[in-house]
């Protein structure tokens, strides 16, 4: 069982394991996943900072309602589409998430691109953000990207891998430059990726963005925006930006959905950086070959 003050791993009868399925955005990861509960008898927890956000359906690539009623997911859809979630709120709810899943005999699967997240559960990272100072925080968050990196500069902090991030950029000012580095995983943990070649995961985005668009993207942001108004801050969501500035009229469809292309290939290459970091991650080719590999694994662990 996850005990979140020692910080060990849950224990099950069957699979003391968690499994970690990690790639960049369109890499096949979910596809694999969902195989994967269906072969081991597991449920998936959602690593991802954007589906944890309410009706940003389309524009996140959530799992699909049929995925959802097949396999259970976890921390999907659990706070408003403009809440504050932080990597501290995470990990509390995702070790909740495990114990759950292997309390009831299953085993967790840990899915996504968010390397953040990922890491704070398989490097088990010692968060202290109940210490922060709220209304510190706040300051913080009506800054620019501009100034918070002058404030990261000034202190001799290092810069967060993606500067252009304002919640990373805040979370570097919160931890006091603290990296929160930890090469140890976390006890039971194995830890798979998927890396298709540059081409690959082009054509696999393009086509994604273009899906998107014909199953009703703008009618989404359309409804966002008459339901909650305009976010108060920037949106980490990379398309929901872009397709408000098509509803306003200062681009036009072809323009709006290459801008979206761009910066998912823009955020993979950041995902991929991040990801090489941890050698730990076992890489695999997404074919069938996978699930074999990931279950002679877990079966012999």
């Amino acid at each position: 069982m996850v005990n979140r003050e020692k910080r060990q791993a849950p224990a099950t009868k069957y699979h003391p394991t968690i499994i970690f399925i990690v790639g960049p955005t369109a890499s096949g990861k979910s596809e694999l996943a969902m195989e994967l509960a269906r072969r081991i008898n597991g449920e998936i927890i959602c690593a991802d900072s954007q589906t944890v956000r309410k009706y940003l359906d389309i524009g996140t690539a959530k799992p699909s309602v049929d995925d959802q009623n097949q396999i259970r997911h976890h921390l999907l859809d659990v706070i408003e589409p403009y809440d504050s979630f932080s990597v501290n709120q995470f990990k509390v709810l995702a070790c909740e998430a495990i114990e759950d899943i292997q309390s009831r005999q299953k085993t967790p699967i840990v899915v996504g691109g968010t390397g953040l997240y990922i890491n704070s559960l398989y490097f088990d990272y010692e968060l202290e953000e109940s210490k922060i100072n709220n209304d510190f925080k706040q300051k913080l968050d009506q800054l620019s990207i501009i100034e918070l990196q002058e404030i990261i500069r000034n202190k001799n902090f290092i810069m967060p891998e993606n500067k252009e991030n304002p919640r990373h950029l805040i979370g570097t000012i919160l931890r006091g430059g603290k990296t929160n580095q930890n090469d140890t995983p976390l006890s039971g943990s194995l830890i798979y990726g998927l890396q298709p070649d540059d081409e690959t995961l082009r054509v696999r985005i393009d086509s994604r963005v273009e899906s998107m668009f014909s199953a009703g993207f703008v009618s989404e942001v359309q409804k966002l925006v008459e339901d909650f108004g305009r976010p108060i801050r920037r949106m980490d969501a990379i398309g929901y930006p872009i397709v408000m500035r098509y509803i306003d009229g200062d681009v036009n469809i072809d323009e709006a959905k290459q801008l979206f292309k761009t910066a998912h290939w823009q955020y993979t290459r950041r995902q991929k950086s991040w990801f090489k970091l941890n050698p730990n991650i076992t890489w695999l080719n997404n074919d069938s070959s996978a699930i074999g590999i990931i279950i002679r694994e877990v079966k012999s662990y």
